[in-house]
C-alpha cells in the first residue's frame, strides 16, 4: 500500500511539474521560444519543503498567464546535468528567461506569487 500511494505521490507530482522528460527541457525550451512565452524554472526536487511550497504557486502561475508564460518543474536532485547548467547552488531556485530565452532574472528560496507578478511586468507580461 506504502508504494502505491508513493508511486501516486511521484506520479502526480511528474504530471504537475509541467516538463516532460521524455520531450527534455530544451525541446520544452525551444517550444516556448518560438511561441514568444517567457519561461520560469523552477529548479528543486521532491520532497524539499521550500520546493513544495512553491507548488501552489507554480499553478496558480499556470493558469492567470496561461499562453504567456510556461513553468517549468526540474528535479535537480534527479536531473544533475540541468542542475549545473543553470547554476543552482541551493535549492529552491527560479530562472526567468525572456522571450528570446536569454535569463533576466533569478532568486533562490520560496518566491511568492505576488512577489513574482512585478518579476513577469519586467518582461512585458
Amino acid at each position: 500500500m506504502r508504494r502505491v500511494i508513493a508511486f501516486a505521490v511521484l506520479l502526480s507530482v511528474f504530471v504537475l511539474s509541467g516538463c516532460s522528460y521524455a520531450s527534455g527541457i530544451d525541446d520544452v525550451l525551444n517550444t516556448a521560444q518560438k511561441e514568444g512565452k517567457v519561461v520560469m524554472l523552477e529548479l528543486g526536487s521532491v520532497g524539499c519543503i521550500p520546493c513544495e511550497q512553491m507548488r501552489p504557486v507554480m499553478e496558480k502561475l499556470r493558469t492567470n498567464y496561461k499562453g504567456k508564460l510556461e513553468v517549468i518543474f526540474v528535479d535537480v536532485r534527479k536531473d544533475k546535468k540541468n542542475g549545473r547548467r543553470f547554476g543552482v547552488a541551493m535549492i529552491p531556485t527560479q530562472v526567468f528567461l525572456d522571450q528570446d530565452g536569454k535569463e533576466f532574472h533569478r532568486h533562490i528560496g520560496f518566491f511568492g506569487y505576488d512577489e513574482i507578478v512585478p518579476v513577469l511586468k519586467k518582461a512585458g507580461i
